[in-house]
């Protein structure tokens, strides 16, 4: 096997815009995979049992995917006539991964692929995110430094954030059906270095501020821009707003559940301390009655005391003690 700049294994079941794709295609579907590369998505793709027409410029590359393709054809996607081989043929899923932003202008491409399709058939593309934060990040240091690979590939010719896409892929008659985001954390890319220049109050900022600012790569599904497609998009979006609905729905259900049961939690709280209370006023009402009662008593034995013979008879005492005392 050659070694190829782009060449690397992935985990099919994994969350990188290659595994997600190929698991947009079903099993033993035919795809026509435009720029192979490697073979990243075809071997996947080989793998589920479809039948692969692999469409690349390199023939040393090229040749690398032949074992995996029903059939290869050397062509350069920028070329007029790179799809004349394939004449007649339709397709269920044509495959872009990462494709389009090494194109001087990918619309001559994108406007001939709806020949290619099958009725239901659907264009699936995964693209850089010009709007990452490390991106920002680097320009507000007055760079937009290209890499070997990634995001500012010094061999990308377009970039297109989220916006640039959905007119694009509108411009050429074609409309996403499904939406799927790669996430990279700002601090993990490969243009982290600027994003670890800025302070934490310019990071946080950005944060909240920039649209798909973690967002690494688009990974899209299309159709040709059919009635039946936009149905299905309207569906989509029904759908969408209706779970968004039903989440909202939840979080305030469960804010209010767990606002009950805070107040619960007080009133409880309350009626211990209030039980605590009287159980405190009862016990001490109760200690005074007996204090009021020894008074009483007390009293008693003193009056009792006083009313005795030996009470009298002492009095002559004590009133010499009173006197020898003052």
């Amino acid at each position: 096997m050659i070694k190829h700049r782009y060449a690397h294994e992935i985990d099919p079941n994994g969350g990188s815009a290659a595994a997600v794709l190929a698991r947009m295609v079903e099993p033993g579907q035919r795809v026509l995979e435009l720029g192979t590369g490697p073979g990243t998505v075809t071997r996947i793709l080989h793998a589920k049992g479809c039948k692969v027409t692999g469409v690349e410029m390199d023939p040393e590359t090229l040749a690398t995917c032949a074992p995996f393709c029903e059939r290869t054809v050397q062509a350069n996607l920028e070329d007029p006539q790179w799809a004349a081989p394939l004449a007649g043929e339709s397709f269920d899923a044509i495959i872009c991964a990462d494709v389009l932003e090494h194109l001087r202008d990918p619309r001559p491409l994108l406007n001939q692929l709806h020949g290619f399709l099958k009725p239901g058939g659907s264009v699936l593309m995964s693209l850089p995110n010009a709007s990452h934060l490390t991106v920002v990040a680097s320009l507000l240091g007055g760079r937009f430094p290209y890499q070997k690979n990634g995001l500012l590939d010094h061999t990308h010719l377009k970039f297109y954030g989220r916006e640039d896409l959905d007119a694009l892929l509108r411009e050429c008659g074609l409309l996403w059906q499904h939406w799927h985001t790669v996430q990279v954390d700002p601090a993990q890319a490969e243009l982290k270095a600027y994003w670890h220049l800025l302070d934490e109050a310019t990071q946080a900022f950005l944060k909240a501020k920039c649209a798909d600012g973690e967002v690494y790569q688009h990974v899209v599904r299309a159709q040709p821009a059919t009635e039946a497609a936009h149905l299905q998009r309207l569906e989509h979006d029904r759908a969408a707003l209706l779970a968004a609905h039903d989440a909202q729905h939840k979080a305030w259900a469960a804010a209010q559940q767990h606002a009950a049961a805070q107040h619960a939690e007080h009133l409880n709280a309350l009626t211990e301390q209030a039980r605590n209370t009287q159980a405190t006023l009862t016990w001490t009402e109760s200690q005074l009655q007996n204090h009021k009662q020894s008074i009483q008593e007390l009293h008693a034995q003193i009056d009792s005391l006083k009313q005795s013979t030996s009470w009298r008879i002492t009095a002559p005492l004590r009133k010499l003690l009173s006197k020898i005392s003052d």
